[in-house]
């Protein structure tokens, strides 16, 4: 008996060592990181501790900026100072974190390039000046993709704060398209995808405009106006024509009110136009956002999408059914937002959107039946410069 329970101790002691001596040995991420001096030290990833995601990928993890503090505040309203920032349009899109630093622009800038230089990743561009700028660099991952490290700093003005932040990003190719919190469409047929969003003037599709009126710089008076309070509260909703020094005269969609309460306000064309002679029809939208509030920005919750500024395009197919497609804009640092059918936009920064084809939704248009553009929300200020439908 002495002997048995001497084994029933023992055994699972050495089953525990077994186990761990065999987690020791399986393979793992080996990242080569240039050391100062000019060696090379290999760093593994034995599944010791909490990993990071950077190491989950191969590509080592990166030190955050010593003194730098996370800033819940500013990173919750990124969208509001996003504009003050050197941020290239190819990353205006990024989910960045917000930090805060009583240091100078050229500072970080130095340190980053110092230690990304170490660890090995090669430099993808340099937008910097000693106000700040954007620094990006790219290294291979295990996925057989290059992940890219996106730092953003400089000096921003946000609720009487004057503060130098630290954005730091990343682009994964193909990293959580499979995450269930990424919410997909709500419309069916939306799969053909959002369409371009351009912060400089691009070249317009080439075909021409079906609108069978003057361009909004003449006015709307061809438009029907769309004006839909609030169920709870009324609210003041406005459609109005002011002057732009870009674009002469714009078209501004408005509400305030006081609660939580969703209204519209927009213009809308009723439409009688057959798709048989094109090839591909696109929607053209200049636009800006000034300011947006309520429940379900860029469609974060069921129920109607909100947005400062949308395009809602109605169409019948050829089994006589009336089918919609429509695509918003935001400003608002919201991360699990609807992709397919809104763009993230710079407020108070006018913006240039060209619509995926739309002959090529799953229920194809034979005929176009309305376009309206509008903004809805709880609060809101959006601007529309020019609108059309381009057929080719």
């Amino acid at each position: 008996m002495k002997n048995k329970k001497i084994v029933y101790y023992v055994l699972p002691v050495l089953l525990t060592i077994l186990i761990v001596s065999l987690l020791f040995l399986m393979p793992g991420c080996i990242n080569s990181n240039k050391r100062s001096d000019g060696t090379i030290q290999q760093q593994e990833n034995t599944g010791k501790g909490v990993i990071s995601l950077l190491d989950s990928l191969c590509v080592g993890d990166v030190e955050s900026y010593p003194d730098a503090e996370y800033d819940k505040q500013l990173n919750d309203m990124l969208g509001e100072y996003r504009n003050q920032l050197n941020i290239p349009a190819e990353f205006i899109n990024v989910l960045f974190t917000v930090y805060s630093t009583g240091d100078e622009p050229a500072k970080i800038i130095n340190f980053y390039n110092r230690m990304m230089e170490e660890l090995q990743w090669q430099k993808y561009s340099d937008e910097t000046s000693t106000r700040g700028g954007c620094l990006v660099w790219k290294k291979a991952s295990n996925r057989g993709t290059d992940i890219s490290y996106i730092i953003v700093t400089g000096q921003i003005n946000y609720s009487n704060r004057n503060e130098v932040v630290i954005l730091t990003g990343l682009v994964i190719p193909g990293y959580g398209q499979e995450d269930e919190n990424y919410p997909g469409t709500t419309e069916e047929g939306s799969e053909i995808g959002p369409g371009q969003v351009f912060f400089e003037n691009p070249q317009p599709p080439e075909g021409q405009g079906l609108l069978p009126t003057d361009s909004l710089s003449m006015g709307i008076s061809q438009w029907q106006q769309w004006l839909q309070a609030g169920s709870k509260v009324v609210g003041d909703n406005k459609v109005t024509i002011i002057d732009d020094a870009d674009f002469i005269k714009i078209v501004e969609f408005s509400r305030k009110a006081e609660g939580r309460d969703g209204g519209a306000a927009g213009i809308y064309q009723v439409l009688d136009i057959d798709t048989v002679d094109f090839s591909k029809i696109n929607i053209w939208l200049v636009g800006k956002i000034t300011n947006e509030e309520g429940g379900n920005i860029a469609g974060i919750n069921e129920g109607f999408p909100e947005g400062a500024l949308q395009v809602r395009f109605k169409y019948e197919t050829a089994d006589g059914s009336q089918k919609e497609w429509y695509h918003g804009f935001f400003y608002s640092n919201i991360i699990y937002y609807d992709k397919l059918h809104f763009n993230l936009v710079t407020k108070n920064k006018w913006f240039w959107y060209i619509s995926p084809d739309l002959l090529g939704l799953d229920n194809k248009p034979v005929k176009i039946n309305e376009i309206r553009v509008y903004g809805f929300g709880w609060q809101f200020e959006g601007q529309v410069a020019d609108i059309n439908i381009i057929g080719s």
